[in-house]
């Protein structure tokens, strides 16, 4: 037999290479593939197990404090009661953020500390990256007494009601995010976003790692009652825009809900200081404006908690896409 040559040892050279990089194709294909499918698995296990009882149980919960008005004496109660039940779903870091308000409100100045109340489930990866999901638990009234009585239920014990229950199905499917995600109650955002410029502005100045934020504000008014015809306002902003078209997807994609972009009034709740910071943030909202918005008449009997449910899918499995 005659010894190899140079030339059959380079073809075994090129061959072997080939067939290491369509391995190496192969296998990587087949790993996204597989990521693919566990994605979406742990996402329909998580929407699925969110309960529009419970959304309905929040916000009933949060309607019979009487009052979620800002300048209120119980305005400290209601963020501790908040804490407390973040702390009963298993969120022992649950804390409340403290910032100074300095306002007039009709021609008194109140000058005191606002909370806003934060539940962590820390990233097993990247924990100092952070997704957040926040809404602001504050109410207040076109007509009536607001120190009195203001119960919110659309405006904006919804919104809490999807965070608390966000952070119940996390917890309950053992979810171990690569980043963390906070869970957010914003104080005092009925008087002008106090809460989330604050929380917002000091992330920025400590250049924080906020991967994306999604606030959702007044998610449960829509009389209509066919799941066909339901439709969610996602607000968007200009470094926004591929995290919109990212919730459209998962609309699509988990849910019974068309959407729509309207952003006449992005910048009216939690998530404009974000993206004033320059953070990637979204805003759901009910499609249909809410007559009952600011009134006595904002309760939970005219809330449909079968739509809001729907809303919350889409923060959910954004979430699960973003770890």
């Amino acid at each position: 037999m005659s010894p190899e040559s140079p030339k059959n040892r380079l073809s075994i050279t090129v061959l072997l290479f080939i067939l290491g990089i369509t391995l190496f194709l192969v296998t990587c294909t087949k790993d996204d593939g597989s990521e693919e499918i566990e994605w979406e698995s742990i996402t329909r296990k998580l929407t699925n197990d969110i309960s529009a009882d419970s959304l309905q149980s929040y916000v009933s919960w949060l309607e019979g404090m009487g009052t979620r008005f800002t300048l209120a004496d119980n305005h400290r109660d209601v963020a501790l009661q908040i804490q407390k039940k973040f702390k009963m779903l298993g969120y022992s870091n649950c804390r409340l953020d403290s910032f100074m308000l300095d306002r007039v409100y009709e021609d008194i100045r109140y000058q005191q500390w606002q909370y806003n109340v934060i539940a962590t489930l820390e990233g097993i990866e990247s924990p100092d990256s952070i997704c957040i999901a926040g809404a602001h638990y504050d109410d207040n009234l076109i007509s009536g007494d607001p120190f009195a009585v203001a119960p919110g239920a659309n405006d904006n014990a919804s919104g809490v009601a999807a965070v608390i229950e966000l952070a119940r199905v996390f917890m309950k499917g053992n979810f171990s995010p690569r980043n963390s995600i906070e869970f957010i109650a914003f104080g005092a955002e009925e008087l002008g976003l106090y809460g989330s410029k604050a929380y917002a502005a000091e992330a920025a100045g400590n250049s924080k790692k906020i991967k994306l934020m999604l606030n959702n504000d007044m998610i449960a008014y829509e009389p209509l009652t066919t799941p066909s015809s339901w439709i969610v306002d996602i607000k968007d902003y200009d470094n926004s825009h591929d995290l919109r078209q990212e919730a459209e997807r998962m609309c699509t994609k988990f849910t019974s809900l068309e959407y729509k972009n309207d952003n006449t009034y992005n910048r009216q709740s939690d998530s404009y200081p974000f993206f004033e910071h320059g953070y990637k943030a979204l805003f759901f909202f009910s499609n249909t404006m809410d007559p009952l918005y600011h009134s006595l008449n904002d309760r939970s009997v005219n809330c449909n908690f079968a739509y809001c449910r729907e809303i919350v899918k889409v923060s959910c499995a954004l979430l699960v896409y973003n770890n």
